[in-house]
């Protein structure tokens, strides 16, 4: 890959960028929580060595001899404690209390120094007994120090100074502090990065979805990774051609339906005069091509017009259809909910239905309208309790002029474009229609609508 590619903004480089964001958050989480934590964030004395170190001080004192103890107590000391040693009685009253205040150490101390017996005391530069004690010790201003005394064996003392004692953590408290102060950084930085690559490709996602059933939908924005761009651009230009194939399309049906129905006007002037009964035929012969030119214009036109998606009442168009059918004398029933918004395209539904439900009634017995909604999907069932269809025409029934009924009588059936139309207006919603024969007898069409693809793109 080129650097020039890498420089720009790319998948590979953000991937990149996160992972080294994630590695500097990191080191700057861990010393952000040292920093604030303190005291509380670093190793504990005990665990730094300090005890260790003290029982090491105190058996090489307690080899030498008497004057050299001060030296070797002054070169003892490190960062973390200083060694003072008094060659006479502790110059602090000792208290119980003072033999107690670091009971939690005293087993590890004891230990270290084996059996031999000795006085270990604890205390602190602002404890009661320093209001008699007879040693001086430096400490920083307004800051606490704290004191372990150890007797030795010819009974003198060896006192270590900590200018600040760490109680600290323990190790394993601390180490699940430190990942979980890493895992916080390197998860927030993940989902901000990840948040920002999905976007746009959520946005794609949508469009492609929203352009399945509306082929001039507006362009997308070109947003993202150079790599994400590029797909947008050339699907923004595939929808283009698409959209100018389809109003060369509806240009190119405006113009059949003003060149077919000029001849076949003229061929109607031409029965005129055309002497019986050769006449009547004729009539008959023109009448049923314009019926057929003007349904397969219709369903063009139909197929090929945008109606806007909105929000109508589902229910209440159905019982529309319903009711328009009522004041024939015909009475259909309705199984449902009596309010529900869906979202998607009323008059070409309004015709979908009102067609599935005028085969039941012409073919078959007034049907039943069932409907069920749940988060936006929508299922319509239109059950009637006719003598249904053969296996093998459940899926025939779908195609252009394949009529389903079969004595190819037109004062009773149509040109065969009905369910055709059904099928595109509910594909054009992203749904699907089938025809099933029920068990009990009659046959169903069932129709499946899902939530509307304009409301994930925002339309």
């Amino acid at each position: 890959m080129r650097l020039q590619h890498w420089l720009g903004d790319t998948i590979a480089r953000r991937f990149v960028s996160t992972i080294l964001l994630a590695f500097g958050a990191t080191l700057l989480m861990n010393a952000l929580f040292v920093s604030f934590a303190g005291v509380w964030g670093q190793q504990s004395l005990s665990e730094a060595g300090l005890l260790n170190s003290a029982t090491t001080a105190v058996r090489i004192m307690e080899a030498q001899p008497r004057e050299a103890r001060p030296a070797i107590a002054a070169a003892a000391g490190t960062a973390d404690y200083r060694l003072t040693w008094y060659p006479g009685d502790m110059p602090l009253r000792i208290t119980a209390r003072l033999r107690d205040n670091f009971s939690e150490a005293l087993p590890s101390l004891q230990a270290l120094f084996g059996d031999t017996p000795r006085s270990i005391i604890f205390f602190a530069s602002d404890s009661p007994e320093m209001n008699e004690a007879r040693f001086e010790f430096e400490a920083a201003r307004g800051a606490k120090a704290h004191f372990m005394g150890v007797q030795l064996l010819d009974h003198s003392w060896a006192i270590f100074t900590v200018p600040e004692w760490r109680w600290g953590l323990t190790s394993r408290m601390r180490t699940a502090m430190e990942l979980a102060f890493a895992l916080a950084s390197v998860l927030l930085l993940a989902m901000v990065t990840a948040r920002n690559l999905a976007r746009p490709i959520e946005r794609l996602a949508a469009a492609v979805r929203r352009f399945g059933t509306d082929p001039l939908a507006p362009p997308i924005p070109p947003v993202g990774p150079a790599e994400l761009r590029g797909t947008i651009e050339a699907f923004n230009a595939m929808q283009a051609r698409i959209s100018r194939f389809v109003q060369d399309r509806t240009v190119m049906l405006a113009a059949i339906s003003h060149d077919l129905r000029t001849p076949l006007t003229r061929m109607r002037l031409v029965a005129e005069f055309t002497a019986e009964p050769h006449q009547g035929k004729l009539f008959r012969y023109v009448d049923e091509m314009q019926e057929m030119v003007d349904s397969a214009l219709t369903f063009f036109r139909d197929d090929a017009s945008q109606e806007p998606f909105t929000r109508f009442d589902l229910p209440e168009l159905l019982k529309s259809i319903i009711d328009d059918y009522g004041d024939q004398g015909i009475a259909l029933r309705y199984e449902g909910p009596d309010r529900g918004t869906h979202h998607g395209r009323p008059h070409a539904l309004r015709r979908a239905f009102g067609n599935l439900i005028e085969n039941a009634v012409k073919y078959a017995t007034p049907p039943t309208v069932c409907l069920r909604l749940a988060r936006g999907h929508a299922e319509v069932s239109i059950r009637d309790e006719g003598p249904g269809l053969p296996e093998e025409a459940l899926e025939q029934a779908f195609a252009p002029y394949h009529r389903l009924e079969t004595s190819r009588n037109r004062a009773s059936g149509g040109v065969g474009l009905g369910l055709t139309a059904v099928r595109s207006i509910v594909r054009a919603h992203g749904g699907e229609v089938r025809l099933v024969n029920r068990p009990s007898g009659g046959l169903e069409a069932r129709v499946d609508l899902p939530k509307a693809q304009q409301d994930t793109a925002g339309g």
